[in-house]
Parts: C-alpha cells; structure tokens; sequence
C-alpha cells in the first residue's frame, strides 16, 4: 500500500514547503501530495489556498503575486514557498500533485515532458476539465480525480471515467470493500482518505485500497510497527 504524506508531513511540519517534504520522505512515505498554483509572472508554485494569508505572513492572492515578492514570506519555520522545480530536485519519491488552478496545466505539462519525472507523478484534482486538460497535453500522464463525501460506486464509476482517470481519491467514510472491489475490476485504483492513525490505516487494509494519504506519516508509521 502506498502511504502518501498530505502536503508533506502536515501535522508536524509548515505544509507544501521543502521541510515537510523532507519529513514526509524521513518518516517512512513513499508518495508526498501538494498543490500547484501559479505565480502573476508565471511561475509553477507549491501552494494549497488561493491566497497566502493562512499559510505565510503575507496577504492576497497568489495569482497577484510575483514569485520575488512570495519568495519574500515566510511559510513557517523561516520555510520559503517552493516552486515545482525545487520540489522535484529536492525530493526523490513519488509526487500526487494537485493542480489547484487551470493556468497550472500547461506548465505542469511541460514538466512531464521528462519521462524520468512522468513515471513519479500522479496528477489530481477535484475537477474533470482540468485532468482532460492534462490528458490532453501528456496523454500518457497518470491521472487521479479526488471525491470529498465518497458517492456510491455508481457514481464513483460515472466521474471517474468522466474525468478520463485511472486512480479515485475517495474519501474513506462510506468507502466499502465491495466499492473498492467494483473499482479494481474497472482498473481503476483507489486512495483512501484521511487516515490518521493505525485504527484507521487497519480499516484502510481491510477495504483494499491501493494506497492512503495521512497528515501524520511518522505517527502512523510507528503505530503500525507496533
């Protein structure tokens, strides 16, 4: 099973930077999440909200920044924001990497034209368009759709396909063995969603999936060693 440090270790680090990346890679995660904005001058940034206020000391949209003037903030711990290409260099295990905005598709594209970096990214977002989008530009690019409330398996089947996906991000509350078999028989994979600790990481076994995504990977590694 995959275990996938949500924008890095995000419940012990200043999340999407470079040290909680370290941090997820240390504490045992074979896969680290982030999210991927776009600077106002263009540059491909790690970055979940649409604007700066929560995560850094600055304030506005990061559409409206330049990357000088965000590189300028602190994101915790002294951390600066990290662009893709940092965070690629930086890190050498799988990425899930979610395009928040669609101006990210053609940067993120032209990234993946490396076939060494293709085979360790697992695009995702919540929305169709933009995995079609990507699709489009890099039709070999594996593509995940992310579910909030996980639907039935009907539906699952229905957006995921929309979506032109082959993984579903589904939220593990109402996730069942027998959805997750559905799945797999329609070679779809399956990450559950949030997994916290090893009670939950057990349940994650139990249903199947091919992979979880957890804020606390050194906690619930060492929870499941014991």
């Amino acid at each position: 099973m995959i275990i996938t440090g949500h924008r890095g270790a995000l419940g012990s680090e200043p999340e999407n930077t470079l040290r909680s990346f370290r941090r997820a890679v240390a504490d045992g995660c074979d896969e680290i999440e982030l999210d991927l904005r776009v600077t106002a001058d263009g540059e491909l940034v790690v970055m979940h909200d649409a604007d700066v206020d929560r995560t850094t000391n600055g304030h506005g949209p990061v559409s409206s920044l330049t990357f000088a003037e965000l590189r300028a903030l602190d994101a915790g711990l002294g951390e600066a924001v990290p662009t893709w290409a940092e965070t690629v260099e930086a890190v050498s295990v799988g990425f899930q990497a979610e395009v928040k905005a669609p101006e990210a598709v053609p940067l993120l594209a032209e990234s993946l034209k490396d076939p060494a970096l293709a085979t360790r990214v697992l695009v995702t977002s919540s929305s169709a368009d933009i995995l079609l989008a990507v699709r489009q530009l890099v039709p070999s690019a594996a593509t995940g759709l992310i579910l909030g409330l996980t639907p039935g398996v009907d539906e699952i089947l229905a957006r995921v396909g929309a979506a032109s996906a082959s993984w579903a991000l589904c939220g593990i509350t109402g996730l069942t063995v027998e959805a997750v078999a559905t799945l797999h028989a329609h070679d779809i994979a399956v990450t559950a969603w949030p997994v916290p600790d090893p009670a939950v990481y057990a349940q994650a076994v139990r249903l199947g999936v091919d992979g979880i995504t957890t804020d606390h990977p050194g906690r619930l590694r060492a929870g499941v060693r014991e």
